[in-house]
This record gives C-alpha cells, structure tokens and sequence, in this order.
C-alpha cells in the first residue's frame, strides 16, 4: 500500500427535488452573486428557469452563461471569465454534465488569475486560488462533480489539470443528485457516461501496489454495480433506482476513494485525452475504443492482474493450466460489454472519422501529444512510451 492523502470530499446531496435546495446550500458556502453556467440545450433550459426561481427565492443575485459544447472550449471560458469580473461573481453553479463542472472549474480559476488561464492547463503554472462552485448534475459518468481534476479544449489541443496531493481548491462544494433530471438523457450520451465511469474503476484496478485487498473490493463492488444497472436504464431510461444506482456511483468511482493505497494505471486516459482533442470525440466513446486495445496489448506483461479482473468482475473460471485464455476471456467480456451491451462503436471509424484523419502520420503525432508535460512514459502499471501508443492507435482504427 502506497502512501495516499484523501482530503475532504464533496458534499452529496441526493433524492428527488432536491435542486430546490440550491440556494441555501450556496449561502452556506458564502455565494451572494451566482454565475449560472450550463449547455443550453433544450432539455436542460426548463431545469434552468427552475434554478433561477431558487435563487432569486434565496435573495441572490445571478447572471448566466451557456453554450458549453462537449470537450469544452477555452473560448467559452474566457467569456465566463470576463463575466465573472464584470458582475463580480463569487459561486459558480454548473447545471449539467462533466462538461459543462469543467468549464465551470475552468471560470474559477480564471476569474482570480491575472494571466491567461491556459498557462495552468498547459502546466505552466499551478492554480492558486478560485472562485467556489457547485453542481446541480444531470449526468452521471465523468465524476467532475466531485474532483479537482477539470478538461479544456483549444483547438485540437486537450489539456487537463491534475495533483497527486488531491488538490481542493476546484474541488465542488457540492452536488444535487436528483435521478430524475437524467431521464431525458439520449441513449447514447448515457452509454458514453456508462463507459467513462466504468473506465475509472477499471483505470484503478490495474494497479500493481499489492495488499490493498479493501480498495479492490470497492473497486469490484463498483464495476458489478455497472453491469447490473447499465442494462436497466438503456432499456428503462426511467428507472429511478437504476438511474440513482449509477448517478451515486459517478463521483465515488473517481472522488479518491477508491484508489485509497494504490497507484492505479491511468495511462488509457492521457491517450484518450488526445484523441478527443484532435478528433473532437465523446470522452467516454473514446475510453470504450481505447481500453480494451490497451488490454490485448498489455496483457502479458501483467498476465495475474487480468486473470483476476476477468475472474472477480466477470466471474470467468479460472484456467490454472492456461492462465491466459482466461486473461483473454475477460477481455472479450468487458468489449461485449461496451460494444455489445452499450451498443458503442468499436474503432473510430466507426465514430464517424475520416480515413485520411487516420493515417499514420496523424496516430504518430497524436501519440507524441501525450507527452506534452514531458516525460517519456505513460501509465503507471505498464509505461507505454510513443511507439506503444501508436501500436494501440493503429489498433483503435
């Protein structure tokens, strides 16, 4: 068990209506001027008229900004930025997904920084301070509403923040789950958020910190929780309990609690991060191409850690004699279960993307991308250098 720090978590606040209670909530944590930040799109504004009526029951002043796109822009950002400073804003309420809490986060850090915000996506300086936010959630997938971590797009560029210490400060002071405002979720965004939080667990498994037997079984509890649920509300988008299920599971399936004492992977993640900046791609629809190329390249080399995920998650028998065909199972089980069950393309042609978007000169590129921190490996468990990465490029065609 490696050693960890797990900071104060979000506040969860879960059940129906309960977005009513938002402006109280915002008092408690000092908010007087709200920014109301969201997507625009049409299922969300009714949910949005609601908000406004909270606010101005609790006595706070609000302006609002929406048009957040999936893989947020900087450009947005640097409108909210400017909104924030004009109407002097200090909470920011994000009413959506994972896109619209980070580009929220983004605004926060903005907003109280005298450069160009950019400069701390790019690395080039640690944030330092932010205006607070909260999250009223209509997705459940990305767990941003309730991490530090927060994405942003500039142009074909995706860059991301991230602190081993568990930074705070973009951390949400809290999030409403009310399963309900999930229901009109189209089918495939749902399967999307599906596979993004089942990547997180599955991100957190492959760890080779040994004797961490407590985060292992949070980490299966997780996983099973998925494969029962996600059937549920792909056939039933109403299903209270099913929605609920998996809307709780979000945040605590990347909140830090369950990579408590273990380094997890996580080299799928900084690949994919790239392949939606330069193919403007769903986050989670990228994660379901991603993974399970990353499993049939890597398998070998951590031959155990795959016989018991496709043992524990999957419940295949264990073949002692030929531990690899069992490794092998598991694999074709988690993409039957993405490509089957979740009914996600397979490569990224089959997302659309042109051939001559997908030539090996593009892949090489992509791949030296994810190295725009430095470094010359990704992926803690089997470091993948820029060869490896366009091997399982060339494999996500």
């Amino acid at each position: 068990m490696i050693d960890f720090v797990l900071r104060g978590s979000t506040d969860l606040i879960y059940g129906r209506g309960k977005e009513s209670r938002v402006g109280a909530l915002i008092r408690d944590f000092g908010g007087t001027r709200v920014l109301i930040h969201h997507s625009g799109e049409p299922f969300v504004l009714p949910l949005i008229r609601r908000v406004k009526e909270y606010l101005d029951q609790a006595g706070l002043a609000w302006v609002e900004l929406g048009g957040v796109v999936p893989n947020p822009r900087i450009e947005l950002v640097y409108q909210g930025i400017a909104l924030c400073r004009r109407e002097k804003v200090d909470f920011i309420l994000a009413v959506g997904g994972g896109s619209v809490i980070d580009s929220a986060k983004a605004i926060g850090l903005g907003a109280v920084y005298d450069g160009d915000v950019w400069d701390i996506y790019d690395g080039r300086v640690k944030q330092q301070a932010s205006i607070p936010s909260g999250v009223i959630s209509t997705f459940a997938g990305t767990g941003s509403e309730a991490t530090f971590g927060s994405v942003i797009t500039k142009g074909r560029l995706k860059r991301g923040i991230e602190d081993p210490d568990d930074h705070v400060l973009i951390r949400p002071k809290f999030v409403i789950l009310n399963p309900e405002l999930t229901f009109t979720i189209p089918r495939f965004q749902s399967a999307v958020g599906i596979a993004d939080m089942f990547s997180h667990l599955t991100e957190n498994f492959f760890s080779k910190n040994p004797d961490n037997d407590f985060s292992d079984e949070l980490i299966v509890a997780g996983l099973h929780t998925v494969l029962k649920f996600a059937p549920i509300v792909l056939q039933d988008p109403t299903n209270y309990e099913a929605r609920g299920a998996l809307m709780v599971l979000s945040p605590l399936a990347i909140n830090g609690v369950t990579k408590v004492g273990r380094w997890g992977d996580w080299g799928c993640h900084d690949i994919e991060h790239e392949m939606s900046g330069e193919w403007d791609i769903p986050h989670g629809a990228g994660l379901a191409i991603v993974m399970p190329a990353w499993m049939r390249y890597v398998y070998r080399d951590w031959l155990n850690l795959f016989v018991r995920f496709a043992n524990m998650v999957f419940h295949v028998p264990v073949n002692v004699d030929n531990p690899e065909q069992t490794a092998l199972a598991g694999i074709e089980k988690f993409s039957d279960f993405l490509f089957q069950t979740l009914g996600l393309p397979s490569s990224l042609s089959g997302l659309g993307i042109a051939p001559e978007a997908l030539t090996d000169e593009v892949l090489h590129r992509v791949a030296e991308q994810v190295f725009y921190l430095g470094g010359e490996t990704v992926g803690r468990t089997r470091p993948l250098c820029s060869d490896d990465i366009f091997q399982i490029l060339k494999m996500c065609v």
